[in-house]
């Protein structure tokens, strides 16, 4: 019995010392400095977490803003950082495109079952004589740097359609005109029966996923496309740059060539509805 007292004792000094916040791990009275808690792993997609999140998405605002349906018309966003385009060119169905300064929204009833009927979208440099403001590009790949986007859309659950950047590079500074380099796409969705020009060739690791390579020509222009294996409606901090310097590896794209614009978007086949980009930004070297 005196043994259990004793147990019962121990027990209670050892409560009543928790109870007051008592430490063991300080001598001069001051309390004990807490223990560290471990940092907030980066989101998927963010390459070097030491560099931080470069193109953080912007917070959803109004989706009000100018409806385009001219096959070819395009508007200034976000004070003319961005432009975004409704770019109608495979087909002759009525598309209309609601551009806003975080992304865009997509109305068509495309029925077409042969290839892309357009590709709404939202650029960045040079394309066909419109140029984004402060934008870089043309820029040389030997200046290419960290280029990065961040994009999040919501798709329709009917139709037949792609996710995908859109990254053109020419061996000029070229604003005007179509590019004669190479077409660099970035897959992140599709629907089954969508697939890129060509055939596949490789897989590659790139921002934490696995990408199907696909390398082919559209009229005697190269193109290699990066399909992601898991799809996703959102990515961050996506290293646009590392998809250049793949392919440069590969030979489809030449090093002491121009990137001229990138473009996010879709390509719709049949349909076309409801495709909306809610939040987009694209940033180099952070800026």
């Amino acid at each position: 019995m005196g043994d259990m007292r004793r147990v019962l004792a121990v027990l209670l000094t050892v409560l009543a010392l928790a109870g007051a916040g008592c430490s063991t791990g300080s001598t001069d009275g001051d309390p004990a400095p807490p223990a560290a808690t471990a940092a907030p792993a980066p989101p998927a997609g963010t390459g070097d977490p030491a560099l931080g999140v470069l193109a953080p998405l912007p917070p959803q605002g109004s989706r009000e803003g100018p409806r385009i349906c001219g096959k070819t018309e395009s508007v200034p966003v976000a004070g003319g950082r961005y432009e975004v385009q409704n770019n109608a060119w495979g087909a002759d169905t009525p598309q209309c495109t609601t551009a806003f300064d975080t992304g865009f929204t997509v109305e068509a009833r495309h029925a077409k079952d042969s290839g892309p009927a357009a590709y709404p979208s939202i650029v960045v440099g040079c394309n066909y004589g419109t140029c984004t403001r402060d934008s870089p590009y043309p820029l040389p790949l030997a200046e290419m740097g960290d280029i990065r986007s961040s994009w999040a859309v919501t798709v329709p659950r009917r139709g037949d359609f792609n996710v995908a950047y859109d990254v053109w590079l020419d061996p000029t500074p070229r604003r005007e005109g179509a590019n004669t380099g190479a077409e660099l796409m970035i897959w992140l969705d599709r629907t089954d029966r969508v697939q890129p020009i060509g055939s596949e060739r490789a897989t590659v690791e790139i921002a934490g996923a696995r990408w199907a390579v696909w390398t082919g020509e559209n009229h005697g222009t190269p193109v290699i496309s990066y399909v992601r294996e898991e799809p996703t409606d959102t990515v961050v901090d996506l290293p646009i740059s590392e998809f250049v310097t793949e392919a440069t590896r590969r030979g489809v794209v030449e090093p002491d060539w121009f990137l001229t614009n990138i473009q996010a978007g879709f390509e719709p086949w049949i349909g076309g509805g409801g495709l909306s980009t809610d939040a987009f930004s694209l940033t180099r070297n952070g800026v």
